[in-house]
């Protein structure tokens, strides 16, 4: 590690040796699974509920836990909310009987029988069905290990399926979130302003069509504006994401074709998604006597990792980002070339700041400065518009 750090001890704008990222994203994806791993996850120490029903609960995720098991089943902020909210073992129970009778009931059955069936399961989805849920099915959203914020779980069948279908439609104002994030350098709108057009929205001259974003009349912005950038899955470095270009996407689409012709027949080429995010610059500071930036972002779109990479593709990427920041595991500055981010960003972090916060970074053992800090939607159950919200704590 320390051989690899030293052959950029002193960073010039120029791009990082492959190998040295090559290097650094390996040894990135053996500390995340060292992490998730070793960390003792408690209810004492990582379960802070916010708001509880008997229909939904709301927690405070805190950064470095998973939200849910994954491949390696480790403990997860899930685990803690179903030990306190879930189902009792009698409950799991007799909702597993009644559904091993339900299977044997359809073993066996016509044509007519089944067609009788479904026409009854449409009539009584119009009565709403209270019965409680397995652990896995208390989920209806999710955050990266590394993000902090709200996360709401389900407890029963209806509020599983209502906030579902509210959670998939990402794109109608049927749910409003509000991160904050500190990025690398100071983003200064005023530097922007030759080089892209603000959007009329942020400043609030024209915010009904636009459900997803408030104002905090409390706060003094210093700007904001809206990142319309596509992206697409990096076929390069899977699962991560990056911004689509048409360079990227021939490369996609010939990388698919390569496979296919290997004998991998069911992989299709998946077009790049409109993805916008628009965000308000809160404040410049210094943390640990570098420069970042505070800001409010507002996904308008709900796109896989759509902040991190949007932040990173305009030069300015989230502190502490294990994915999208300085030696990160995905493609630096959202796909773009350092040249490129030059050109297209006049405020851009450069690579000697960005190296002297990756080092504070693994000083501290600070991890990504990313909160989903405010969480509104139309309660599953009575329909009223609720919002939680919950502080940062960078």
């Amino acid at each position: 590690e320390e051989e690899a750090t030293n052959t950029l001890n002193a960073p010039n704008e120029g791009e990082i040796p492959a190998s040295v990222l090559q290097y650094q994203r390996q040894l990135r994806k053996i500390q995340a699974a060292d992490r998730a791993s070793k960390t003792h996850v408690t209810k004492a120490q990582h379960l802070h509920t916010i708001y509880t029903d008997e229909h939904i609960v709301v927690t405070n995720k805190p950064s470095g836990i998973l939200c849910v098991p994954g491949v390696n089943n480790n403990k997860s902020l899930l685990d803690l909310v179903f030990e306190v909210y879930g189902a009792s073992k009698e409950e799991l129970d007799q909702l597993n009987a009644a559904e091993e009778a339900e299977a044997q009931q359809r073993i066996g059955e016509t044509k007519a029988q089944k067609r009788k069936r479904k026409n009854m399961e449409r009539t009584n989805n119009a009565t709403p069905d209270f019965s409680v849920v397995t652990r896995d099915n208390m989920i209806v959203h999710r955050l990266d290990m590394d993000t902090s914020g709200i996360v709401i779980f389900a407890r029963n069948r209806h509020s599983m399926s209502t906030l579902h279908e509210a959670f998939r439609q990402k794109d109608t104002g049927c749910t409003r979130k509000v991160y904050e994030a500190l990025l690398v350098g100071w983003l200064d709108i005023d530097c922007w302003l030759g080089v892209a057009t603000p959007v009329s929205s942020v400043e609030g001259e024209d915010e009904g069509d636009n459900n997803n974003q408030v104002a905090d009349h409390h706060i003094e912005y210093l700007g904001g504006g809206e990142i319309n950038l596509p992206l697409q899955r990096d076929h390069k470095h899977p699962p991560f994401m990056r911004v689509s270009t048409p360079h990227s996407e021939a490369e996609a689409h010939q990388a698919v074709a390569d496979l296919n012709h290997a004998g991998y027949k069911k992989l299709i080429a998946k077009r790049p998604k409109q993805s916008v995010t628009q965000f308000r610059v809160v404040k410049h500071e210094l943390w640990m006597g570098h420069k970042v930036t505070r800001v409010e972002l507002y996904p308008v779109t709900g796109r896989t990792h759509q902040l991190r990479v949007h932040c990173a593709a305009i030069g300015h990427p989230i502190l502490g980002d294990p994915a999208y920041g300085y030696y990160g595991e995905a493609n630096p500055n959202g796909g773009f070339s350092n040249t490129v981010i030059r050109s297209i960003s006049p405020t851009y972090a450069t690579m000697e700041l960005r190296d002297d916060v990756e080092k504070s970074v693994k000083e501290s053992g600070r991890t990504m400065c990313l909160h989903a800090k405010e969480l509104s939607l139309n309660h599953p159950v009575t329909g009223e518009w609720v919002s939680f919200s919950a502080a940062p704590s960078f």
